[in-house]
């Protein structure tokens, strides 16, 4: 599946527990709509054959409608291209001591973020809408109490199984690093407020 020696820094005794993409299901929208979009070219060909026949004859009209097709058929393709490789490279990595979010945006953009477990203040698991309950998937969003920083999992399978999955690993990295944990959610001396 993924090896853990190819993310970036590292932990010692690290073991990966969830490796999550957004469920199958959420690219239907968009391929029911690509596919729409793309039977227009052919539907257009249907009617000018049956209705426009003099346009098939036509040297200026036709050849500009093939290239007008194939221009409109190689951006449906772009697009989705473009929505599946977002789909396939957009990943969130839980492993026993740190949670990855692997976020692509458009074609040559990605950005890595990383939250160590300790750190994990909230969980939230949320499923909204028939399909989602059927199906078992929601969101996940996870908050941190110092540097406000939220990761959110979008559309991912069983999303309250992996909540309490993270709140569990966060409760056990919490005890081995106690003495960091209690330095970072302290509450500041009432001396300093003054």
């Amino acid at each position: 599946m993924i090896d853990l020696h190819h993310l970036p820094n590292p932990i010692p005794d690290e073991q990966l527990v969830y490796f999550l993409r957004r469920h199958p299901i959420s690219l239907l929208g968009i391929s029911v709509g690509a596919l729409l979009i793309l039977l227009s070219p052919f539907v257009g060909y249907w009617y000018i054959s049956n209705f426009q026949t003099a346009l098939l004859h036509d040297p200026i009209a036709f050849p500009l409608f093939l290239l007008g097709s194939s221009a409109f058929l190689l951006f449906t393709w772009l697009f989705l291209f473009q929505n599946f490789l977002d789909y396939y490279l957009d990943m969130w990595i839980v492993t026993n001591r740190r949670v990855l979010n692997i976020e692509q945006t458009g074609l040559f953009s990605r950005t890595v973020s990383a939250l160590r477990m300790y750190r994990i203040q909230n969980v939230t698991a949320t499923v909204t809408g028939v399909l989602h309950t059927i199906l078992d998937f929601g969101n996940v969003e996870i908050e941190t109490a110092g540097e406000k920083l939220r990761f959110v999992f979008e559309d991912v399978p069983h999303p309250n199984r992996v909540a309490k999955t993270i709140l569990e690993l966060a409760e056990e990295d919490r005890k081995e690093h106690l003495d960091t944990a209690v330095e970072e959610f302290a509450m500041p001396d009432k001396k300093k407020i003054n």
